[in-house]
């Protein structure tokens, strides 16, 4: 389905600060391990593949059962958005510390793994998705099925659900609601909270914005601010339910239908807002902290150059 940039005010006209923020695909790998043994990003890198994306759930679930309040992968995808849309460029070691934590120091590092490989092979994939998601949004495009378009990796929960047969979609929802109770994390009736589409990615975005909120203050030009609080806006709306009738489906159009349309639209527009709030990032550059003038002495001080003679006598004359 073909979504076009929906028409909107154009950007202030601003040129880029020259201390815009450097290519953020220059990351550290990180973190606690030789330099050299640090993944980096190959020079073109390739669209992770099915097997990849699982291999990334499966370290995060063996994190979860290590005792670290791992997230799923989508909830790292759109963290990582949210990075990449920042006006400052924050380091591996810092936002990897306020998402993939060890409970006990608070940091992040190949301690948590079974093993070096597996931190390394994490890194890997990570940076490897990291550059994909940074030349999506910077790609000039107009819809968002062109194949240079931005399209986080998502899990249709609800469409899995409703894949299975009755048996099998109770069965599930009981495994969920035994995990979800443990964890205290079940809706009024009992039954677990289903993730609606994308509201995990959303969530994650937002997450970088509540970690990080000195960053995305708005800037003194009204347009722009504007324009900033509308694209949060509308990150923001998808971290809701989808509360309408589900009348489509995102694997085909033999499956059962997961998501309302509305749905659909709201997370158009929040892919654009990312769009968006890269391209003010990249305008604003980092924020510039505001210049603090020495407190002076008062008049009938000693004057601070060793004079002897009051302030208002010497330099303060």
């Amino acid at each position: 389905m073909t979504t076009p940039r929906p028409t909107e005010a154009t950007a202030p006209a601003q040129t880029a600060a020259a201390d815009a923020p450097p290519d953020q695909s220059e990351q550290s790998a990180l973190i606690e391990s030789d330099p050299a043994e640090q993944a980096k990003p190959p020079a073109a890198a390739t669209h992770l593949s099915p097997q990849e994306l699982d291999e990334l759930e499966d370290i995060l679930l063996g994190l979860s059962q290590r005792g670290v309040e791992a997230p799923s992968w989508e909830f790292l995808e759109g963290f990582m958005a949210g990075l990449l849309c920042c006006r400052r460029t924050i380091e591996a070691e810092e936002y990897f510390a306020a998402v993939l934590a060890d409970p006990d120091n608070g940091r992040f590092g190949p301690h948590l793994f079974p093993s070096p490989e597996q931190h390394q092979r994490f890194m890997q994939l990570w940076q490897r998705r990291w550059q994909q998601v940074q030349t999506a949004l910077d790609a000039p495009v107009d819809a968002l099925d062109d194949e240079r378009a931005y399209a986080p990796e998502l899990f249709d929960l609800r469409a899995l659900l409703w894949s299975l047969s009755a048996d099998d979609r109770a069965k599930m929802l009981a495994e969920m609601a035994a995990e979800a109770a443990a964890e205290e994390g079940v809706d009024a009736d009992g039954m677990p909270h289903v993730p609606a589409f994308a509201q995990l990615w959303a969530i994650g975005f937002m997450a970088v914005v509540e970690t990080w909120p000195e960053e995305w203050q708005p800037p003194r030009d009204r347009e722009l601010a504007q324009w900033l609080e509308e694209a949060l806006d509308s990150i923001e709306a998808l971290t809701d339910d989808d509360l309408d009738p589900p009348s489509l489906s995102t694997q085909s159009d033999d499956d059962a239908p997961s998501v309302s349309p509305q749905r659909l639209d709201a997370y158009g527009e929040a892919l654009w807002a990312a769009y968006d709030l890269r391209e003010i990032a990249r305008t604003l550059g980092p924020r510039v902290p505001p210049l603090r003038k020495a407190e002076q002495p008062g008049r009938n001080d000693p004057c601070h150059c060793g004079s002897g003679k009051k302030f208002k006598k010497c330099h303060g004359a």
